[in-house]
């Protein structure tokens, strides 16, 4: 557990890695009674297995019909891995603080590595070790966050600093990184981490929160971070778009991209153009005249991830990818609401894991990466392993007296 969580950002193995491990467990997990532990939690798992698990028969199953080459699979076939860290988190039941220190520690160690980049080698837009700008942002807001909701493991220790701490780290990180898609998810589980994080953190998180809102805003003023600067770019490309059409600046890459999406969606509602025909639909559609010869048709997906999901795969696909956000919201909104104390921590990190996915895919294909599908899948199975391991811990009040002193 801090294997993964200190590695999944700051390595390009780890999280891989950890799932290699897990896998090779599950003979010891059968003898530790994994197939006893699904059974008793079936009714509250049985979505987010049908979500994952029927994401990845879709994608077999097209594989197999268009005769699609078999790395296809190679990305969901990682959320079918995934599942196998519940068991291994609620069998064995680690401990959680380890995974949240190396949550925190990945976090700041990638803010340090992007703050390199950026301020050292000069670097506009960093990509820490992802090589993409946008999965860099996004996933250091995600960790970022999680960290911040292991503050009540940490209280009344000396690692108390060590959750904030990373949490601006994650900023900060957005900031090097460029993202405009970070943004957007961090705005939107602002609500949710006051909300429920207030009763866990109390006016610490009010603190934290406004804290970090003042960095933002310190952020968009200091000229040398370039947040203003694309704050500005981003308005003045719709208004070229719209105006003469210009598909050549970075939102306009993305205005074209979500026309053809539109345009393939219309054509072919149900079943869609097919996963790996995104781009040779848009050199047909430039070919006939229907699209202006621009850099967006180099790209291999919509910028958006309903909408390439419609263009590429139709309703269906549609339905298993709102379920595997839906299922594990579900999931940990229950936990959150009706479980026990020790489970509001994990049940709040994936809660909020699951909005800023949804808010980054407004912006980027989330599932259309090895990277953003594996750090998903992983880290919303680990976290509802810990809340089954914390439903199934036996309470202070039924632990022998002998044992709590």
């Amino acid at each position: 557990m801090l294997l993964l969580s200190a590695s999944a950002l700051t390595t390009s193995f780890g999280v891989h890695l950890t799932l290699l491990l897990v896998l090779l467990s599950l003979g010891l997990l059968v003898r530790r009674g994994l197939t006893d532990f699904h059974r008793t939690h079936a009714r509250l798992l049985r979505p987010i297995f049908v979500g994952f698990g029927g994401f990845v028969l879709l994608t077999l199953l097209r594989m197999l019909w268009f005769g699609h080459p078999i790395n296809v699979m190679d990305g969901p076939s990682r959320l079918l891995f995934a599942l196998a860290c519940i068991g291994f988190v609620g069998i064995l039941r680690p401990n959680i603080r380890l995974f949240w220190i190396g949550m925190c520690i990945g976090t700041i160690v990638a803010a340090i590595q992007g703050g390199w980049q950026f301020v050292v080698l000069g670097e506009e837009r960093v990509t820490g070790i992802t090589h993409h700008a946008i999965t860099y942002g996004d996933l250091a807001v995600a960790m970022g966050v999680m960290s911040f909701c292991a503050l009540p493991d940490f209280r009344g220790t000396r690692l108390v600093w060590l959750p904030p701490l990373a949490l601006l780290c994650g900023v900060l990180a957005a900031i090097f990184s460029g993202s405009r898609g970070a943004w957007l998810g961090f705005l939107l589980v602002l609500w949710p981490m006051l909300k429920y994080g207030s009763r866990m953190h109390g006016k610490t998180m009010r603190w934290v929160v406004v804290s970090v809102l003042l960095a933002c805003v310190a952020g968009y003023l200091v000229p040398q971070t370039g947040i203003a600067g694309r704050a500005r770019e981003a308005v003045s490309d719709v208004e070229r778009y719209y105006s003469v059409h210009d598909a050549s600046t970075n939102v306009g890459i993305r205005l074209e991209l979500w026309k053809a999406a539109g345009m393939m969606i219309a054509e072919h509602p149900l079943v869609g153009v097919g996963r790996e025909n995104f781009r040779p639909t848009l050199l047909a559609y430039e070919k006939e005249g229907r699209l202006q010869d621009s850099m967006a048709l180099i790209y291999s997906s919509a910028h958006n991830d309903v909408l390439h999901t419609l263009a590429t795969g139709g309703l269906l696909d549609l339905v298993f990818l709102l379920l595997v956000y839906a299922a594990p919201l579900a999931f940990f909104s229950r936990m959150l609401h009706h479980g026990p104390q020790a489970a509001a921590a994990p049940a709040l990190a994936g809660m909020l894991l699951v909005l800023l996915f949804v808010a980054f895919g407004l912006t980027d294909v989330m599932f259309w990466l090895m990277r953003t599908q594996a750090f998903y899948a992983t880290m919303v199975c680990v976290l509802a392993g810990f809340c089954l391991a914390a439903q199934a811990a036996p309470s202070a009040s039924q632990v022998p007296h002998a044992l709590r002193t």
